[in-house]
């Protein structure tokens, strides 16, 4: 699936945090007013040049984060997995897809619809893209320079940046001017073709120009929300009930969806490695979250070819 002369997959190389920032012409630069309250006494653009100690607020840089993270040389030892874990496996990779399963009117779960191999592809493009230019950082809310209230999970937007603080899509991440990565060709036929085993005659097909890529460890979680009330998304989009296509992949997660915020009214949903939910037309708008991740229940082939870190992969294609 890579294609190693895609200026998109040489993105994360020979990055450090101490490489320089591009610049971002449209990005207006963020430069300490001029001027300083009364109480401090005033301060002309001129004095400026003279006061060494003054600081300038910088972009703020995000530390590379690695889905797969290589053992070190200490911990290579494999145990082998034990009888329950083997066929736990065998029962998950036996059967196949299973036929489309329709939770409620426009929600439609595909299981075990993404091939192991789909699967590593998947793990192994994420982790190259992640670790570049736009890769993975840990959103909040109030944190354009780093600070603020942290979201319980990594992301990285492929297409387009979704600006938690604005609740906006953007062109580039504010908080460092970086310009999320295109969506892989891979990504859009997996797409397309789910969208079309879940009987397209009911949802309409779609373009995904926004993919929002997050990580939960075992730990993490996201509250009940709302797609097209938080993400800023067209009005023809809504209108015509575009589905979201979702990607699970890693460790099992509890899905819960419901009409409203209130969680102990949201139904639950057991989603597992290689399962595609996709929600569109009266769905469109059901407010949704992750509840808890299940540690130990990612397919061991899995981890044995990617090196996932424990935890839940999850990748949400919507077309804007």
């Amino acid at each position: 699936m890579k294609n190693e002369k895609s200026p998109m997959y040489r993105r994360g190389r020979g990055w450090s945090p101490s490489t320089p920032l591009p610049s971002n012409p449209s990005q207006p630069a963020r430069v300490a007013a001029c001027g300083a309250s009364e109480q401090e006494g005033r301060k002309t653009c001129s004095s400026v040049d003279d006061d060494k100690n003054m600081k300038m607020p910088q972009p703020h840089s995000h530390d590379p984060f690695d889905i797969c993270p290589r053992p070190s040389p200490a911990a290579t030892v494999v145990l082998k997995p034990s009888l329950l874990v083997t066929n736990r496996e065998r029962r998950k990779q036996g059967g196949g897809p299973s036929p489309p399963q329709v939770v409620r009117p426009g929600m439609i779960l595909l299981k075990s619809y993404i091939s192991l191999s789909d699967q590593v592809s998947i793990v192994k493009i994420c982790r190259e893209l992640g670790m570049g230019s736009g890769g993975f950082y840990q959103p909040g809310y109030g944190d354009v320079d780093g600070e603020g209230t942290k979201l319980h999970l990594k992301m990285m937007c492929l297409g387009r940046h979704w600006d938690p603080l604005s609740s906006q899509y953007t062109d580039y991440r504010p908080s460092d001017g970086d310009k999320p990565p295109q969506i892989p060709p891979d990504f859009h036929r997996l797409v397309r073709d789910a969208i079309a085993q879940a009987q397209a005659q009911t949802l309409p097909p779609i373009t995904p120009d926004i993919c929002i890529v997050n990580f939960y460890s075992q730990s993490g979680r996201l509250g009940l929300h709302q797609v097209g009330q938080d993400k800023d998304e067209s009005q023809e989009s809504l209108r015509q009930g575009l589905p979201v296509v979702s990607f699970s992949i890693g460790d099992s997660a509890d899905f819960l969806y419901g009409d409203s915020r209130d969680v102990d009214k949201a139904q639950k949903l057991e989603l597992h490695s290689g399962d595609v939910l996709i929600f569109g037309g009266k769905s469109r708008n059901v407010f949704h979250g992750v509840s808890a991740i299940h540690q130990n229940t990612a397919p061991n082939p899995l981890l044995q070819q990617t090196n996932l870190r424990p935890g839940r992969l999850n990748l949400t294609f919507r077309q804007f």
